[in-house]
């Protein structure tokens, strides 16, 4: 039974379209047929969760993974000193704790809803069981592993290579990839996550997030307007980038 800080678990999900839709969208799950998604659908859990509620903590036995359904959840560790650092935040469509059906019994970091959510849970056991059913669903989650080992690797290197503005310029160039591939000039950008979200993700202080954005200010390159940053010019950007290397 989970704790009462803990995500309420609804009733055993229908297949509703909605929900299909989601696990359909979900890279692990993309390609499915319409009855393995339903199948699928049948076996999990939906969790409503407010803003603050842990889906799991560091260590836990574990129960499942997930995959958002609405909101967002903040994947994270504790620092000896105490200090959260954000792993990664994931976003509807998007799985996180498959490594337990690997094998791992606990969880190796913590979750928590950083907004209102609603979050499918697909149980270990009765996923386990449609793995003998389904082989493929195996090379699924190994994918979906690697794809999270190589953020991981990329944010690893990132941390140890790159100090704080290029780390932040980096960020920045590779929201622009993201969202304007092509854009040369200038480029309007919504910070996906909270300033001190972003900063403990780049592994930097909230304080020297805000001073790198100052510090941009005054060389032209963006203006900064709560969570709406405008890049004044791209290319500008990467020769900054560029020059700062």
């Amino acid at each position: 039974m989970l704790p009462n800080n803990r995500a309420e678990s609804g009733d055993r999900l229908d297949p509703t379209p909605a929900v299909a839709h989601t696990l359909s969208k979900t890279p692990m799950f993309k390609g499915l047929v319409p009855h393995d998604l339903k199948t699928l659908a049948r076996g999990c859990k939906l969790l409503t969760s407010s803003k603050g509620t842990y889906l799991f903590h560091a260590g836990e036995p574990a129960q499942g993974f997930f995959v958002v359904h609405t909101g967002a959840v903040n994947v994270h560790r504790v620092t000896e000193n105490g200090k959260e650092q954000v792993i990664r935040v994931f976003y509807p469509g998007e799985s996180l704790g498959e490594v337990i059906i690997a094998g791992d019994r606990s969880y190796p970091a913590s979750a928590v809803t950083i907004e209102d959510s609603k979050i499918i849970q697909i149980p270990t056991v009765f996923f386990r069981a449609q793995i003998q059913e389904n082989p493929d669903l195996a090379l699924r989650i190994l994918a979906s592993m690697s794809q999270h080992l190589r953020f991981l690797v990329e944010t690893v290197e990132g941390l140890k290579l790159r100090q704080a503005e290029s780390r932040v310029l980096q960020w920045l160039l590779r929201m622009v990839e993201q969202n304007a591939p092509r854009q040369t000039a200038e480029v309007t950008l919504t910070l996906p996550l909270a300033k001190h979200l972003l900063a403990s993700q780049l592994g930097i202080s909230s304080e020297t997030l805000s001073r790198v954005f100052a510090r941009l200010r005054r060389e032209r390159l963006v203006t900064v307007d709560g969570r709406t940053v405008t890049i004044s010019s791209v290319s500008d950007l990467k020769q900054f980038l560029h020059n700062f290397e």
